[in-house]
């Protein structure tokens, strides 16, 4: 009997076994930093749509920072933006 914990193994990287999660979780990454760039180099003074969307995430995760730990949410943006944007795109 097989387990639904176990994840077959796609291939090695030396002697790495590299799953199919692992994989996932590379072309996620891939798609994220694409995209980043892609956005990066269209950012302009009034926003279109994307960018707005983008901003408005920001200040949900600033306002969310703010609401649960008391602090100023700058040093902790980046960190907890890139979870939360990973575990959206993830799901």
């Amino acid at each position: 009997m097989i387990s639904p914990l176990v994840s077959p193994v796609l291939f090695h990287v030396g002697p790495i076994p590299i799953s199919e999660p692992v994989v996932v979780t590379w072309g996620i990454m891939a798609a994220l930093t694409v995209g980043s760039l892609a956005l990066r180099r269209r950012l302009k003074l009034l926003p279109a749509s994307i960018q707005a969307a983008c901003e408005l995430v920001v200040e949900a995760v600033d306002s969310q920072i703010r609401d649960t730990m008391r602090v100023d949410p700058a040093p902790y943006r980046a960190f907890i933006g890139t979870l939360f944007v990973f575990i959206f795109i993830a799901n």
